[in-house]
């Protein structure tokens, strides 16, 4: 599993160069965008990134894996930093670069077009006048000359013909991988970054969190009892359970955010959700409540037994909820006649949720 490491951290070391050109030139490109998506896509498994850790471990000297997982780490650690101070390329841009990469095309094609137009008129022309040679008075040699002209002519055209449909099949291609690159990821891997720090850090600690044991007996036998309660309230605090995967809440947080929340970014909507601590609150939008509880429940099936009455109390309060307006109103979208708003979030939901 040596490999996939190996080739992960030279891919991050290039996301890292396209944000940078970005952040620097606002240069990026379709070429840029393929990249990205491919990236997450090849990496969003975070269950197999740590067992990719662990193969790494396990079957690498100490010396060279250390090297390895404290060089991913510097590069997983650079993303979040350029995410967190600087603004990525957004929806326009990438939608720009995706559809000027799908008509690369569209200048040949209309070169080639007047190309073709040009050349009919005389094929037609020359078609006639081989057709009715046949009606009058002439020659072998005129109807071979005739043939021979309208043989000519029908070549040319036909040549230019094919380059014209070739044209057109290259551009019918761009346009489908085009389409197939226009997700903006830069949350998602943002949001995927953290979990990997997460998971590094458990492998090879930062610096400043590995005092010497001299150190920490110091500060132990100086530090005053609020500076403890302090210490291990902020300890509880980093060991905070994660409810809800980053991959369940990006899909919610495309939906819902503009429409059933006010607007706030993924990963504040990730720490909302999963009940963490965020400077940025989640807020529900007007009119939206009754979704929101339908929301919620659907959230909450997906805890297990132990977990599920905490967090939705917990949500309940975050979002300013009644717990008895949640019980009378959650199953609402789904009940009796619901309106036609309320047909549209539950058949958006059962995607996400089926």
């Amino acid at each position: 599993m040596q490999k996939t490491i190996t080739t992960l951290i030279p891919q991050y070391g290039e996301l890292n160069r396209i944000c940078k050109d970005w952040i620097v030139s606002h240069t990026f490109s379709f070429e840029k965008q393929k990249f990205t998506v491919d990236f997450y896509s090849e990496w969003n498994d975070i269950t197999a990134f740590e067992q990719a850790i662990l193969e790494l471990v396990l079957h690498t000297p100490p010396e060279p894996c250390t090297l390895l997982l404290k060089s991913l780490k510097k590069e997983v650690r650079e993303y979040t930093r350029l995410y967190e101070a600087y603004s990525l390329p957004h929806d326009e841009v990438i939608m720009r670069v995706c559809n000027q990469y799908a008509d690369s095309y569209k200048e040949a094609i209309r070169e080639k077009m007047e190309v073709v137009n040009r050349l009919r008129k005389p094929m037609n022309e020359a078609n006639n006048r081989y057709d009715s040679i046949g009606y009058r008075e002439h020659t072998p040699e005129e109807e071979k000359l005739a043939e021979r002209e309208y043989e000519r002519c029908k070549a040319e055209y036909e040549k230019e013909k094919a380059q014209l449909d070739h044209l057109y099949e290259q551009q019918t291609l761009l346009r489908k991988e085009a389409r197939q690159y226009m997700k903006n990821h830069c949350d998602d891997i943002y949001l995927l970054s953290v979990h990997f720090m997460g998971i590094l850090t458990k492998y090879v600690p930062d610096e400043e969190s590995k005092p010497n044991e001299a150190d920490e007996q110091n500060r132990t036998d100086s530090q005053p009892e609020t500076d403890t309660a302090t210490a291990s309230a902020t300890a509880t605090t980093a060991r905070l359970p994660e409810y809800f995967s980053m991959k369940l809440l990006s899909l919610i947080h495309e939906v819902c955010v503009g429409e059933q929340f006010e607007e706030i970014s993924a990963p504040d909507f990730y720490a909302n959700m999963n009940l963490q601590p965020c400077n940025c609150k989640l807020k529900t939008k007007p009119r939206e409540k009754i979704r929101v509880c339908y929301l919620i429940f659907l959230m909450s099936e997906k805890l297990p037994k132990q977990d599920r009455d905490k967090w939705k109390a917990g949500i309940l309060e975050l979002l300013d909820i009644d717990d008895s307006y949640y019980k009378s109103k959650y199953k609402e979208p789904v009940s009796g006649f619901p309106s036609d708003s309320n047909q549209n979030f539950a058949k958006e939901m059962e995607h996400i949720f089926r």
